[in-house]
């Protein structure tokens, strides 16, 4: 490619052609530009729906996954000078590793607190006197409430910044501000994927902004493939340019995004106010309604839900599309304040359904938030 308007003549990539590829060709595929023995770094995709891809990485990668990352920090504002929690179970999750080489790129102390539940973490935090912690939205969530189970909350006081990962729930207003005001500290987003790495870093103004030093980065109209403008919204394609060892170009990872306009902290990367706002493949269409699960969450979280939830799409006996809200919560007035607030926001009824706490528990890294258990109708004739 001589020219950057010549990008849009090269095909995308989706993660389905990844797969395949390793299907057909185990363990790891053809998308290799050296011999295996030259990788050191091996994660695998962290999604609650599909095979799980596995994507290699060279010495040269992961030095460049270190940086992107230690931007997200330097963002944050984070130093050599804070103790950043990390309270993970590994595993062979990139953002895991991820963060902790970001963590020893800017020198901070990394406090690994994987194997351990809940109130043992609380505990650590607050004897090792964490500054800062990394994890989910729904994980910062819930160590409120076990916090406040437990009379644990004094494990927040010295921390004063919160970095969420892994899901959009950082970048919801309501569930932003419920972090913020339980713990005391700034919260930010950021996002990243398996297949092409960190690619985006807070901005404290607010919302994200791409690294475009390590990522060209398209903004697309989903269903037409054109390119969407300031003000637009579209489907984020990214190209990374430093990981050679598995090269993805154009990537269609599925991220919806706002794009925004001159950012009002003056930086220069293309600016995303409102973060990655959903996915293309968990939209879904309800009797002619668009529906993002992320709207669902955000509706939830503004009537104070703090626990887990879950989004099941269905279809009744009628071949009526239908959504049910599984909540994990014991206020009976609840579930009335919830499907009120969703029929103001959507225009759609739901119906929710109180779980007892801890059943949405989640198995994977990422909470699996949504189920798909429509039926496929054939057409009409």
């Amino acid at each position: 490619m001589r020219d950057l308007d010549e990008l849009a003549q090269i095909p995308f990539t989706v993660k389905q052609q990844l797969l395949d590829d390793q299907v057909g060709n185990p363990p790891f595929g053809t998308n290799l530009t050296y011999p295996v023995e030259r990788y050191t770094h091996l994660h695998l995709t962290s999604g609650t729906v599909g095979d799980q891809l596995r994507v290699p990485q060279t010495a040269e990668d992961w030095e460049a996954t270190r940086a992107c990352f230690a931007l997200v920090l330097q963002a944050a504002g984070i130093t050599s000078c804070d103790r950043v929690a990390l309270p993970f179970s590994f595993g062979p999750y990139l953002q895991f590793w991820a963060a902790t080489a970001g963590v020893q790129e800017i020198g901070a102390l990394a406090l690994t607190l994987g194997g351990m539940e809940g109130r043992e973490r609380l505990r650590a935090m607050a004897e090792f006197g964490a500054t800062a912690i990394i994890c989910t939205p729904s994980y910062a969530l819930t160590l409120i409430e076990v916090a406040d189970r437990w009379g644990l909350t004094g494990a927040f006081d010295q921390v004063r910044t919160v970095i969420c990962q892994g899901e959009p729930g950082a970048s919801i207003t309501a569930a932003r501000e419920r972090i913020e005001a339980a713990w005391g500290a700034r919260v930010f987003d950021h996002a990243g994927s398996t297949e092409v790495g960190v690619f985006t870093y807070p901005c404290p103004a607010g919302g994200l902004h791409v690294n475009e030093h390590a990522f060209l980065c398209e903004v697309l109209d989903p269903h037409t493939g054109a390119p969407v403008g300031e003000g637009g919204q579209g489907e984020l394609v990214l190209s990374a340019l430093q990981r050679r060892g598995y090269p993805v170009i154009r990537f269609r990872g599925g991220d919806v995004v706002d794009v925004g306009g001159t950012c009002p902290a003056g930086h220069e990367h293309i600016w995303l106010p409102n973060g990655i706002v959903g996915r293309t493949d968990d939209m879904v269409v309800v009797r002619g309604m668009n529906v993002f699960p992320s709207a669902i969450e955000a509706t939830l979280r503004e009537v104070g839900v703090l626990g887990g939830y879950r989004i099941r799409f269905y279809t009744e006996a009628a071949e009526r599309d239908e959504i049910r809200v599984l909540v994990e919560s014991t206020d009976p007035q609840l579930v009335g304040r919830i499907e009120e607030s969703v029929f103001h926001r959507l225009g759609l009824r739901v119906r929710v359904v109180p779980v007892m706490p801890g059943t949405l528990a989640a198995e994977r890294p990422k909470a699996r938030r949504v189920e798909d258990l429509r039926q496929r109708r054939s057409p009409r004739r």
